[in-house]
């Protein structure tokens, strides 16, 4: 049990003081800024769209998978909403919710980017709807799917979503699934984090046993020339 806890605080201890936290079974979550951390953003690893059609509703969905500087991943999600669905009638209403499943038990801190564009040149783009600032995130009691509401307005017309990033502690990502919800829902393939293989997990221990010996090398040489 010690154990447990000391692992959860550490993996707390990781984050900046000011991220919000999706616990299992929370609802109603405010998402903070990213800009704040922004400089923790790293490198984009993985990449995809997906254009969903749903009885009321159409939207391109962009998603990414960012290694941040704490060597974690992050899970990046923008809505895009396109247009009337392909229900004969009554086809065209607000999409008011995006779903991220199985994050498992991994932590998970929600941040937004709205007025900005989180990416500069890549795929996403600047949010463009007025409910940005009050979107809130929840997460169901498995702490499975991640849910994130787009505020006191959801998505018309062709309005963006902000950019939603889900910081982790994992170290490894697999296929995972999205969701969109409003008068109709609609799934698509997606990112969702993962315990690293064996093998992956030795070749980062190797790594960072690489950077420990350069600094240790680093540091007698600094005592020397002292």
């Amino acid at each position: 049990m010690m154990k447990k806890f000391l692992l959860a605080a550490a993996a707390l201890a990781a984050f900046p003081v000011q991220a919000a936290v999706v616990l299992p079974g929370s609802t109603g979550v405010a998402i903070d800024p990213f800009a704040p951390v922004a400089a923790t953003q790293g490198t984009r690893i993985a990449y995809r769209e997906d254009v969903a059609t749903a009885l009321t509703f159409q939207a391109l969905v962009r998603q990414a998978v960012y290694r941040n500087t704490l060597g974690q991943l992050d899970f990046y999600y923008q809505v895009q909403r396109l247009g009337p669905g392909n229900n004969s009638t009554d086809n065209d209403h607000e999409i008011f919710t995006l779903t991220g499943a199985q994050f498992g038990k991994f932590s998970v801190f929600a941040y937004r980017e709205g007025p900005n564009d989180v990416d500069g040149a890549g795929p996403f783009q600047a949010g463009a709807n007025p409910g940005m600032f009050t979107s809130t995130a929840g997460r169901t009691a498995n702490g499975n799917r991640v849910e994130i509401e787009f505020g006191t307005n959801g998505l018309v017309g062709t309005e963006r979503s902000a950019v939603y990033i889900l910081r982790t502690n994992a170290y490894a990502f697999k296929p995972g699934t999205f969701g969109l919800i409003n008068g109709s829902a609609i799934g698509g393939q997606s990112f969702a984090p993962t315990v690293p293989e064996p093998a992956t997990w030795a070749m980062m221990l190797g790594g960072f046993g690489l950077l420990g010996a350069a600094a240790r090398r680093s540091s007698r040489a600094k005592s020397v020339l002292a």
